[in-house]
Parts: structure tokens; sequence; C-alpha cells
């Protein structure tokens, strides 16, 4: 009788079963490592922004705005022009992070401003407007980004009105 070397079929499709398993989990654990990885650095950059701003309206005793676009895509930062007219702006920079997606809810933030003693205020200036809460939400959607996808990565931002800040993680 002759012995048999090697796999059955059945062996063979029980192995690639197996190892296609391992490779649907490793991707989707990769997505969203990636995706963490994107909303974590952004988040992080957004701070970074925030306290130059407060470091810029420090040094030179005006206020300093960030403004946020009407298509959730970009946030700028601009610096009052005159202190003796708050509708006097001029540009310092504007920050596009995810060029291919919204990553904030347009409707879900504020602009605001912050002052030399790092108290936050709401924009356009009013002459007697008292320090704000801010609340920020930043997101990324799964799948392509499309309006109708699901929100996966939720990152909220809330500012107080001195300038303190907490990072909540959803």
């Amino acid at each position: 009788m002759r012995k048999k070397s090697g796999f059955s079929i059945v062996e063979l499709l029980v192995i690639l079963a197996i190892l296609s398993v391992i490779v649907v989990l490793t991707l989707r654990v990769g997505e969203s490592v990636t995706a963490n990885s994107r909303i974590t650095g952004l988040v992080n950059n957004f701070l970074a922004d925030y306290s130059a701003a407060k470091l810029l309206a420090s040094a030179e005793n005006r206020y300093v705005a960030i403004t946020f676009s009407g298509d959730g895509r970009s946030y700028t930062l601009q610096k009052q022009t005159d202190v003796s007219n708050p509708a006097l702006w001029t540009h310092v920079k504007t920050v596009t992070p995810l060029s291919d997606r919204p990553f904030f809810d347009v409707g879900g933030v504020s602009d605001f401003a912050i002052n030399s003693t790092g108290e936050v205020r709401a924009v356009p200036l009013a002459a007697n407007a008292n320090p704000i809460n801010v609340a920020l939400s930043f997101y990324i959607r799964r799948g392509r980004g499309a309006a109708t996808d699901p929100v996966a990565y939720l990152r909220t931002i809330r500012i107080f009105p001195y300038g303190g800040l907490k990072v909540e993680k959803h």
C-alpha cells in the first residue's frame, strides 16, 4: 500500500478560510488605528493653534479670533488690527487639516476670540460681552466621509471662559 503525502482539498479550504478571517480582522483593526491616529493628530494640531493664538494675543495685547468655515473643512486665525475698532481683523493663517472631507459640524461650532488675559469671547465682539464657554466637536466619518456616513471618531474640545481646556473622547 502506498502512503499519501500532502494535504487534502478539505484541509486546504479550512486553512484558506482561517487565513481570510485573519486578513479581514487585520484590515479592520488597521483602519481603526489609522482613523484614531488621524483624529488625535487633528485635535492636537487645533490645540497647538489655540495655544499659539493665546500667545499671540498676550504678546500683542489684542484679541485673536478663531473662525470656522461654512463647509466644515477649515478654520482661520485672525488678529485684531486696531484695538479701538473690534471689527478690523488681519489674517494670520488658515488651517485645512483634512482637505478631502469635513471634520466638524458647521452648526456645532462657534467662532470665538481670545484676549491678552486668556478670556474667551464670542465673535463678533460686543462691548459688554461676558466670557463664554465654547464646545467644539471634531470627527471623522466611517467610509469615504460622505455626509450620510456615520460619525466614527468624535472628540469634543471644551474651552472654558478663562482659557482652560478639556478634551473628551466619545
